[in-house]
């Protein structure tokens, strides 16, 4: 995992509250004491000084505590803490990186950091090209010194990383960043643009992109990047909300999914799998619940009959069938007895599978990295289909 940066490429404010409600004086960011404690954590972790960092970090969300950015950066950096530790610790402190997390969108639904730390926990990370050891060894002397906002020797140092390896996107993106942060855009526009050719699934480095084509006045272009960093990765959430804040401009804002699947599968301690229903999705005799139920049935079926017959069916296609197995149970009890669902989210994805596009639905709105090969599949299959998608129902995760 690279080391942790100072978030330059913030959320607009309109956007700070699209994924819920939240008090009207929270924030992202903080200032005063808490942005000077924030700088300084920063620099600390930028030097590999990781407790004195998370302790400041939390001195500054003391100092602030209605800005959600030090909690964010908190919990990111008790992720990476848990990449170090043995197993049994790194459980713990994922557990209060969880925590921290949510906290942090409490105070601001929109804040990134926290929504990729989620990310990150929830999911395998993006695969991305892994750099050379000496490629890796100057992105870190780079980020030290980016911490401290000595930009001219940061890009020095990425310079060198992207010249010792020349696939690693990061090294662009990062170099890119120095510009970005001293608004010299076109200069940062030419090193994203690069991190994207190299890269294409790099969602970061669209993102960015987007950032500087933006700020130049340029929306299309900018859409365009983002709608191409959502192919890339459709679980990074920033990529979503930044979509979502360029089309409110035109007065087409994104809206929330929000889909609660409230049924997991896991398998027992005699190896058979069981079903268990989310204790706040358990509505009794309703169709939701029998929605949910039907949804975990079929999964837990399809696993052991994949476990007995030694097929390996990809998550994904697991997960489709057991969608169009449990709406079509739906459809047939409503069509007996009138009793339809309610939540939502529930009614669209019947919405989806009565259009015939359950399957980009569930790619780009429910996608987890065990998907990546049926997305890349589909979106080969479908040029151009995210946008369509997206184009069609104006509906993000």
């Amino acid at each position: 995992m690279t080391p942790i940066r100072f978030l330059k490429h913030a959320l607009p404010l309109a956007a700070l509250f699209a994924l819920g409600s939240a008090p009207v004086h929270a924030s992202i960011e903080c200032g005063g004491a808490c942005l000077e404690l924030f700088n300084q954590a920063n620099a600390l972790a930028g030097q590999g000084k990781y407790q004195e960092a998370l302790k400041t970090f939390r001195a500054a969300a003391q100092a602030d505590p209605q800005a959600s950015q030090p909690v964010s950066m908190t919990a990111s950096l008790l992720l990476l803490l848990s990449a170090r530790m043995k197993p049994d610790q790194a459980s713990q402190v994922r557990e209060m990186a969880h925590t921290e997390a949510l906290r942090a969108l409490q105070l601001a639904p929109g804040d990134p950091t926290a929504l990729e730390t989620l990310r990150l926990l929830e999911d395998a990370p993006t695969p991305l090209h892994k750099a050379t050891p000496e490629s890796a060894r100057l992105l870190e002397q780079g980020e030290a010194e980016f911490a401290q906002r000595h930009y001219r020797e940061a890009l020095q140092k990425y310079e060198a990383a992207a010249q010792a390896d020349p696939e690693n996107s990061v090294a662009w993106v990062n170099a890119g960043d120095c510009y970005y942060v001293q608004e010299d855009y076109a200069q940062a526009e030419i090193r994203f643009r690069r991190a994207t050719e190299i890269e294409p699934r790099n969602a970061q480095a669209w993102r960015f992109l987007s950032d500087a084509l933006r700020v130049q006045k340029r929306n299309p272009e900018a859409e365009a990047a983002l709608i191409s960093g959502i192919a890339a990765d459709p679980s990074q959430q920033p990529n979503w909300i930044k979509l979502s804040s360029l089309r409110a401009e035109s007065g087409l804002p994104l809206k929330a999914l929000a889909l609660r699947r409230g049924v997991r599968v896991e398998p027992n301690q005699l190896g058979a799998f069981k079903v268990d229903v989310d204790s706040t999705a358990q509505q009794k005799n309703t169709p939701d619940l029998a929605l949910r139920v039907a949804l975990g049935v079929n999964e837990a079926n399809l696993r052991g009959e994949d476990r007995t017959s030694g097929r390996a069916r990809s998550p994904y296609a697991i997960e489709l069938a057991s969608w169009r197995v449990a709406l079509k149970v739906i459809d047939e009890a409503q069509a007996k007895d009138g009793r339809g669902l309610s939540d939502p989210a529930l009614l669209q994805m019947q919405t989806f599978a009565r259009d015939g596009q359950l399957e980009p639905a569930l790619l780009l709105l429910t996608f987890r990295q065990a998907y990546r090969p049926d997305l890349e599949a589909w979106e080969a299959a479908h040029p151009g289909g995210v946008k369509a998608f997206i184009n069609r129902y104006g509906l993000r995760p």
